[in-house]
């Protein structure tokens, strides 16, 4: 971890110097005790009870030469043992107060934040999920318990909670009245079921995916306010066959899923009741050749139009799926925010009027 390694860079010089010390000390009193018979195990004793103060006798006399290496090697020992255990206290000051710091930096850190996903658990697929927002440059936090778990999250920047992602005060500090997702993705059912069930109590509007491994709670967590339930194991195997069956297929569209570098892009886009897309048609719009956007699929409540016809008209709710570079799809989607919130000041005027 970060932190041990940042302890052992500091200790590098008080335990050089330590050892240094003790290195002098040991061959200086071999040296000054050969004419006694004294062994290396002799010099060294008598250095280890010199630099920690034991004050035992010495195995032989000292004469004057042998109290200046004694003074010389006390002072400079017992001062290289106080550095080491300066640093150890600081150390341990610190990660007694830096948990409590940290807590209060990611609080405040996500009180700033809204419109974010909410992921909980980082086993091996919160952990795949992280990595994929973090790809996606979508701002996201973290719930985790285990301490080892939230402190590599720490270590990647990501914003953590430790905590239980079960109770509605650890999802809530997460931000979930403001959260506009939340990825349910530890590795129990029950858990990610009583996520699922205090999430959506506590926001009606998030959308909420969560991972169950059993097929029998998946409707169960559905009932409870999921979106979507995911069975990786299920998903896993489709993908596995898909890649043996239409390995083109499926690098394509890897490719424009994972927007991290990708030259092409797939997206959705809400129609609002203010869009400017509202009762116009793809003909009237000429998304293609204004912007280069390929229209494949609108989604209308539980229909869903695949590649629609150039005569389709655009209602409120629609959700279109769109395809095209990224550049194309930041230029249309900044056109279509500009004229969006035009066309929400003017029918807000309009009201105000009427009332």
């Amino acid at each position: 971890m970060v932190r041990s390694r940042r302890l052992e860079a500091r200790l590098a010089l008080p335990l050089a110097l330590v050892a240094a010390v003790t290195a002098v000390g040991t061959v200086g009193y071999w040296i000054l005790w050969r004419p006694y018979g004294a062994s290396w195990l002799d010099a060294l004793y008598m250095t280890f009870i010199t630099i920690t103060t034991i004050g035992y006798s010495e195995p032989f006399p000292l004469g004057r030469t042998g109290r200046v290496l004694t003074m010389i090697v006390g002072t400079t020992g017992i001062a290289s043992l106080f550095y080491v255990f300066g640093i150890f206290m600081d150390y341990l000051v610190e990660m007694g107060t830096s948990g409590e710091r940290r807590k209060r930096q990611m609080e405040r850190t996500v009180a700033a934040m809204s419109q974010h996903v909410i992921l909980t658990g980082l086993g091996r697929v919160g952990h795949q999920a992280a990595e994929e927002l973090k790809q996606a440059q979508e701002p996201f936090v973290v719930i985790e318990r285990d301490p080892e778990r939230v402190q590599w999250a720490v270590d990647q920047g990501y914003v953590v909670i430790e905590g239980d992602a079960t109770e509605d005060e650890t999802l809530k500090l997460a931000g979930v009245e403001r959260a506009k997702g939340l990825i349910a993705a530890t590795g129990d059912d029950a858990a990610n079921l009583f996520i699922v069930l205090s999430a959506r109590a506590l926001n009606p509007d998030l959308y909420i995916v969560a991972r169950s491994e059993d097929a029998s709670v998946i409707p169960k967590m559905l009932k409870a306010g999921a979106n979507r339930v995911i069975d990786p194991y299920s998903i896993g195997g489709r993908r596995l066959a898909s890649l043996v069956l239409h390995p083109a297929v499926v690098d394509f569209l890897e490719t424009t899923l994972r927007r991290g570098g990708a030259p092409i892009s797939i997206e959705d886009i809400l129609v609002t009741r203010d869009s400017p897309l509202v009762g116009k048609t793809i003909a009237e719009l000429n998304l293609n050749r204004r912007y280069g956007i390929v229209v494949l699929a609108i989604i209308r409540g539980h229909e869903t139009l695949v590649s629609p016809a150039a005569e389709c008209e655009f209602k409120p709710g629609d959700q279109v799926i769109v395809m095209a570079t990224v550049e194309q799809l930041e230029k249309f989607v900044r056109e279509m925010e500009v004229q969006e919130e035009a066309n929400r000041k003017e029918r807000l005027a309009h009201e105000e009027k009427g009332a």
